[in-house]
């Protein structure tokens, strides 16, 4: 079933198989607590560094004798595989009725020797009173380098009694899938705001059966829509399989909040479908009209891939660089490729459509001219297309996408392709991978050729 919605870590891993399958911005409003633990606030990602250092000394803070630091730790554990150190913190905001603002965080890995291998400072924008928040940070060592102690020192920030924020964020169903393109932590996080929240940071914490943590990982999710769900996926670097995920999203330093509006409907979805095929790759597309007067830049779209007990199998998210005024585009992600010890069923996607913008070209110098599916025995089926650039300036590239129809006119798979240059006024002969579930003679090709992010004109 689908659902439509128009908002807008080897050695390890095969032990793991055997042992477990512009808008304003303004201040957050307040809303309802959520549940612990799986929700929460949390910290911004900071610029990871770590420097060995030939000095065991590293600075040390005042020590607070007359009352404890608002920000206690919890839980405190890393985890390192080979040269990937994870560190994973649990912290609470102590005081009774008092958020805390811009609670600065630092974060230590020392050496057997009190070297320091690595370390990254952050700030925490928001804690609410008495809720346990989640911060997990991952750092690449040099080869043969072992971490041994972890330190992690928190400030307490300043204090704010007048503002009744509650975290608009819940996490539902967080789950753990592995297979032997790596490991995921993921779940649904529903906004229960009625603003939209950008780069909001979202971080998993794995247990064992005995209650340790064994690893997790973290990321920035650009789109949280208003009233809404979607899913995340969270790579994640695990020492064991986790029994139990943990999932802390919260309000990162680079969070804005953008307000309801006219703005949703900028973009139509004129039509929208995947198919899941019994390898369980997941294709297809939607038909997209750009129905203002203007260009449209950084549209951005969330495909959420989930199983029959609604978790969260994989997500493919992305910007749609350029949509002109009053074009309509065939959008395809591509083939995507669920974790193959999951089991998707339904496939949920998001538009969140992008803001008025400018661009070099007033118009789109290409168009697909020809277009034909060509099946070869025990190859993948590809799409081969030929793309006409009329500028009288060659392009470094562009993007293709294909969305196939059956004979009923539904999507019924679909593919992309991102090309190499293309000189002035000539041609260019593109393959493109697709997936289906259709009788082959019947589909109809409908393909859509655009300018990719970062193209260069004439050069």
């Amino acid at each position: 079933m689908l659902k439509h919605k128009l908002l807008l870590v080897f050695p390890f891993i095969v032990g793991f198989l055997l042992s477990s399958c512009n808008p304003q911005t303004t201040l957050p409003t307040a809303l309802a607590t959520l549940p612990q633990p799986t929700a929460a606030n949390t910290p911004l990602l900071g610029e990871p560094t770590w420097t060995p250092s030939p000095q065991p000394l590293n600075p040390t803070p005042t020590v607070n004798v007359a009352e404890p630091n608002p920000v206690q730790i919890t839980e405190l554990a890393h985890v390192q595989v080979l040269r990937e150190l994870v560190v994973a913190v649990k912290f609470q905001n102590i005081l009774p009725d008092t958020l805390l603002r811009d609670v600065n965080y630092e974060i230590l890995a020392l050496d057997a020797a009190g070297n320091r291998v690595a370390q990254e400072a952050g700030v925490i924008p928001l804690l609410i009173p008495q809720q346990t928040s989640g911060l997990v940070r991952s750092f690449q060592l040099q080869a043969g380098v072992q971490a041994e102690l972890i330190e992690v020192r928190f400030s307490a920030g300043t204090q704010d009694r007048d503002l009744n924020f509650q975290s608009p964020f819940e996490v539902i169903n967080p789950a753990f899938f592995v297979d032997l393109n790596g490991a995921l932590m993921t779940g649904w996080l529903r906004n229960r705001d009625k603003q939209t929240y950008t780069e909001v940071e979202v971080n998993a914490i794995g247990y064992n059966t005995r209650g340790e943590i064994v690893g997790g990982g973290s990321l920035l999710t650009e789109f949280v829509p208003q009233g809404d769900r979607i899913g995340v996926s969270i790579p994640v670097t695990v020492s064991e399989a986790p029994v139990r995920v943990e999932i802390y999203p919260w309000i990162s330093p680079y969070t804005a909040s953008l307000e309801g509006g006219s703005w949703w409907k900028n973009i139509r979805v004129e039509d929208w479908d995947f198919i899941i095929t019994d390898e369980g790759q997941v294709a297809g597309g939607a038909i997209l009209t750009n129905i203002t007067d203007q260009v449209l830049t950084g549209t951005y779209y969330i495909i959420t891939i989930s199983d029959a007990q609604d978790r969260v199998c994989a997500v493919s998210r992305g910007f749609i660089h350029m949509l002109l005024p009053e074009e309509t585009l065939n959008f395809s992600p591509g083939i995507l490729y669920p974790p193959t010890t999951s089991t998707p069923t339904h496939v949920d996607l998001i538009i969140v459509p992008g803001e008025f913008g400018e661009y070099p070209l007033a118009y789109n110098p290409l168009s697909i001219t020809q277009s034909a599916l060509l099946l070869e025995e025990q190859e993948a089926p590809i799409v081969r297309v030929t793309v006409l650039n009329n500028l009288n300036a060659s392009l470094s590239g562009s993007l293709v996408t294909v969305v196939l129809k059956n004979e009923r006119g539904r999507i019924v798979g679909g593919g992309q392709a991102l090309t190499g240059p293309i000189r002035a006024g000539s041609t260019l002969q593109v393959d493109v991978l697709v997936a289906f579930l259709a009788n082959p003679e019947n589909l109809t090709i409908s393909a859509s050729v655009t300018l990719p992010p970062g193209v260069v004109i004439g050069e």
